[in-house]
């Protein structure tokens, strides 16, 4: 199971790479790819249990890889930055997208 988990984690690691060059949409491009990934190593696995765990482990990269991008972003964009609001909107956005696609 764990090996599933690094190969999922590894390439949401290189769609996250791509993304901060070629600047996907999230809605459009990046989320749908970002299911795909989770839901195909999920077609992987033997049990619902190890299913469960290995979606749940790859989502919460995924979603930890979210948040510091979004916050990188931010400090960035915004001459008065608060951490705390920008993790909670990124955290709002990534599990509203993810939901919705």
């Amino acid at each position: 199971m764990q090996q599933k988990i690094e190969i999922g984690k590894s390439i949401i690691k290189r769609l996250f790479e791509y993304n901060e060059t070629n600047h996907l949409d999230d809605e459009t491009e990046f989320f749908p790819v970002l299911k795909i990934i989770i839901l195909g190593t999920n077609d992987t696995c033997k049990t619902s249990e190890e299913r469960h765990e290995v979606e749940k482990q790859i989502k919460e990269y995924a979603k930890q890889r979210y948040i510091a991008l979004w916050i990188s972003q931010a400090e960035d964009d915004e001459e008065e930055f608060d951490e705390g609001y920008e993790k909670r909107e990124a955290l709002k956005s990534f599990n509203k997208i993810y939901k919705n696609v």
